[in-house]
């Protein structure tokens, strides 16, 4: 008697074979990477304008320096700063000074945080990897989001 397959295998090789037989196109395929763009086409895409990571550090004597950020689009600029020590912690402004809805968007979640009247917030505990933020500007009525980054 042989193994039956579970859900996992069967399902591979029933891909295996519409692929055979009819492959997708590759047009398809570059078509729906695209459209997911106008998932978040209400939002208006904040551009990274420094990174203090990407500076040389001279005379700087301790590798827990905190990292710099700023991105910007027309109207708004975030200003972040990584810190390490003694958690892994994101703190923020909103330039010029708005209250704001902030989302940290990662992998394995989403944080979420309130800026207040002077554009400060701050998110704890944040994991390393890819990120992307997420503000929805209150007196604005706009969506800002940041390029991803490895923080």
């Amino acid at each position: 008697m042989s193994n039956p397959m579970n859900d996992e295998q069967l399902l591979r090789r029933l891909a295996a074979a519409f692929d055979a037989a009819d492959p997708l196109p590759e047009a398809v395929v570059a078509a729906a990477k695209a459209s997911f763009t106008w998932r978040t086409i209400d939002a208006e895409l904040a551009a990274l304008v420094f990174d203090s990571a990407a500076e040389e550090l001279v005379g700087v004597r301790s590798a827990a320096a905190t990292r710099q950020m700023t991105f910007r689009t027309p109207g708004v600029e975030i200003e972040l700063a990584l810190a390490t020590e003694p958690n892994r912690r994101l703190i923020g402004q909103l330039v010029p000074p708005q209250t704001a809805e902030v989302e940290l968007h990662h992998e394995d979640g989403v944080w979420t945080a309130q800026a207040d009247s002077l554009g400060r917030f701050s998110l704890q505990d944040v994991p390393t990897g890819s990120v992307r933020l997420t503000c929805r500007l209150t007196d604005a009525s706009a969506t800002v989001q940041t390029e991803w980054m490895i923080i």
